[in-house]
């Protein structure tokens, strides 16, 4: 009895150990507080604007880190999210519309907080984080808890709504009557009545935001569960509705109006924007090359940076209660605008375009330990970089898939601000053709071209920020020198894929090897193959499906060689890790079958047998793109890098 008791308690004080131990984990980890805005382009204070009134934003910035040369990866709310949460291009995913469904698309993507809730963390989200509407339902997958859903489009005027009917955005942000918008009325492009903040979204968002965070602290405070929170806000998207005090900051008199209204000199028409979104609001002319008053102009500029006013204080209000409840010290922060805004520059207004003003967004990185206040970085960052970022401040592992991962960790830039990780941005938009660009310090390029079609049949532009700001001239045939190197940048990126297209999961390994299938049956076997990378996983190489075949690949860390025969697989294992650069050479023959690494003693076994049958499926690199010819379940991307791989197949002399 005293010994079962005793044994009894023995269990228990390790539960209770290790019940601690996994508290003690979660509660080292930095929480993450992530502020998403609509339509936000570095019109603030912080980047120099005189005219804006953004004093929150402002003193955020001030507590870290400032992106001066940040950009999204394409300019329109449902993709540039997209490549947010999936630290994945557009042109690698085909999830360029409004209306594209990720889970259709992509079932297997892991988002940014789904993959911190693999690892403990509680995930939430309100206002604007995805898309909704245009068809778009978001993606409920994404958090620990249901979405806290808030207006895009809103008035409290009712003159703005022709007595509170439902106008045009007003049905595409609601999914309703898709396929009669035009016979809608048009809402009101601005209104500003006297309100309190929360008589709009953005308001609300923030009062449950803060008490989001509220509950947080208490539960971290009690289970030790770290908090990834988004929150995102609607101002300054169109219409430009915000509480009168906000709009009563400025005198319409001294707002900014545009510089250049007109187009890039010499610049190809695909590229070009007139009308668009904009038209689908009151009094704004429904004709798309119509002429717009300078008091209309005026009235928009207006409303935006009062728009912009309103979505500042009710972030301030959101880092005030940050601070109230003593989270900052252990909160990781980010700010980020889904894409710029044109205000009337080369006659242009919202976004859809290739230009700067479209595609120039603000970053904040607030991290405590690693940032200090008041940097900024010249360094170019891009939307998809957020995601590892993140990871590596929270001392997560590194994103792999199976999605593309295309962004890299700027935390290197957080600890010093003149460190660069990359020398340039990239960021694309679909028109007609599909436009890539290329952003340097001083350069942008784009390439007009229908993915796979011969480069010499595209059409270019080439604008100098340091000569041009404005972009009134292609420069394109003026600088051939500057258009070449550009030319070459791009061509390091994979062509894009096709809209909406089901992408395969697979490696987000960019230009893998390529092996030509070859005959495999009853032949001797050699595998080479050198991979790199922190702890990888998944198929290196692999021929063959359910019934004949091999796979070299790698289940966490620990290299493995199947050799399937009428459907049994043989399995040997290296029992070592490997980690960094190694080369993997797998054998097989009549007699055993043997795998090594970097040249070592190679670990070997009996052969089952060589493979007598030529296997249906062909050769795959970086996942089995078909059937699983070894032991595990298709396609089994690979997480780390492939440096090379080679298979060679010879005849054996003891063949039957």
């Amino acid at each position: 009895m005293n010994h079962r008791l005793h044994f009894s308690s023995l269990q228990l004080c390790c539960l209770l150990v290790l019940w601690s131990a996994t508290m003690n984990v979660s509660a080292e980890r930095p929480n993450v507080l992530m502020i998403l805005v609509d339509d936000l382009k570095p019109a603030l204070g912080c980047y120099g604007d005189p005219i804006a009134k953004t004093p929150n934003l402002d003193a955020l910035a001030g507590r870290g880190m400032r992106f001066d040369a940040a950009y999204c990866n394409q300019a329109v709310c449902a993709p540039s999210r997209f490549t947010l949460m999936l630290g994945s291009h557009s042109t690698s995913t085909g999830l360029y519309g409004l209306g594209s469904q990720l889970r259709q698309v992509m079932p297997d993507a892991i988002t940014l907080p789904q993959h911190f809730a693999a690892h403990g963390y509680r995930t939430e989200s309100l206002g604007k984080i995805f898309h909704i509407g245009h068809g778009n339902h978001g993606d409920p997958e994404s958090f620990s808890v249901p979405h806290f859903k808030e207006k895009v489009i809103e008035y409290v005027d009712p003159e703005s709504t022709g007595g509170g009917q439902l106008t045009r955005e007003e049905a595409y942000f609601t999914n309703q009557q898709l396929d009669r918008i035009k016979s809608l009325p048009r809402g009101a492009a601005y209104e500003s009545p006297t309100a309190d903040d929360e008589a709009y979204a953005d308001g609300r968002v923030a009062a449950e935001t803060i008490r989001r965070l509220h509950a947080a602290k208490q539960r971290r405070d009690t289970e030790g569960t770290p908090f990834f929170i988004a929150a995102g806000f609607a101002r300054p998207h169109l219409p430009f509705s915000a509480p009168k005090k906000y709009w009563d900051l400025f005198d319409p008199n001294s707002l900014p109006m545009p510089v250049n209204e007109d187009l890039p000199k010499d610049s190809p028409t695909v590229a070009h924007k007139r009308g668009g979104e904009i038209t689908n609001y009151k009094p704004v002319p429904e004709d798309r090359d119509a002429e717009f008053s300078d008091e209309l102009k005026r009235n928009l500029i207006h409303g935006y940076y009062a728009s912009s006013s309103y979505v500042d204080a009710q972030i301030g209000k959101v880092i005030d209660a940050l601070d109230e409840l003593k989270l900052a010290d252990d909160t990781i922060i980010v700010l980020w605008g889904d894409h710029g805004f044109h205000l009337g520059d080369l006659g242009i207004w919202t976004k859809h375009t290739n230009y700067e003003q479209a595609n120039r967004i603000p970053i904040f990185i607030i991290a405590p330990g690693t940032t200090k206040p008041n940097q900024s970085t010249g360094q170019p960052a891009e939307s998809v970089d957020i995601y590892p970022t993140l990871a590596e401040l929270a001392g997560l592992p590194q994103p792999s898939g199976p999605q593309s991962i295309d962004g890299v960790s700027l935390v290197p830039v957080l600890k010093d601000s003149t460190a660069r990780v990359r020398g340039h941005a990239f960021h694309a938009y679909p028109k007609r053709t599909m436009g890539r660009a290329i952003r340097t310090e001083r350069y942008r390029m784009v390439e007009w071209k229908t993915p796979g079609d011969d480069p010499t049949d595209a059409e270019y532009e080439l604008y100098d920020y340091q000569a041009d700001p404005n972009e009134t001239q292609n420069l394109a045939s003026l600088k051939p020198d500057v258009l070449a190197e550009l030319k070459a940048i791009l061509a390091s990126y994979p062509e894009a894929v096709q809209k909406d297209r089901r992408v395969p999961t697979r490696s987000s390994q960019k230009n893998l090897p390529v092996l030509k299938t070859s005959p495999i049956a009853n032949r001797n076997l050699v595998i080479e193959a050198t991979i790199k990378g922190p702890k990888p996983h998944g198929v290196v190489v692999a021929q063959g499906g359910r019934e004949h075949g091999y796979a070299l690949h790698v289940i966490d860390g620990e290299p493995v060689f199947d050799v399937r025969r009428s459907g049994e697989v043989t399995r040997l294992r290296a029992n070592i890790k490997v980690s960094g650069q190694s080369r993997l050479v797998a054998t097989l023959d009549g007699q055993s079958i043997g795998l090594s690494i970097n040249g070592g003693t190679p670990t070997t076994m009996p052969s089952p047998g060589l493979i007598t049958v030529q296997p249906k499926d062909g050769v795959s690199v970086g996942s089995d793109d078909q059937s699983a010819a070894g032991d595990y379940e298709a396609p089994n991307p690979f997480t780390a890098t492939i440096v090379s791989c080679d298979v060679t197949a010879s005849t054996s002399a003891n063949a039957p």
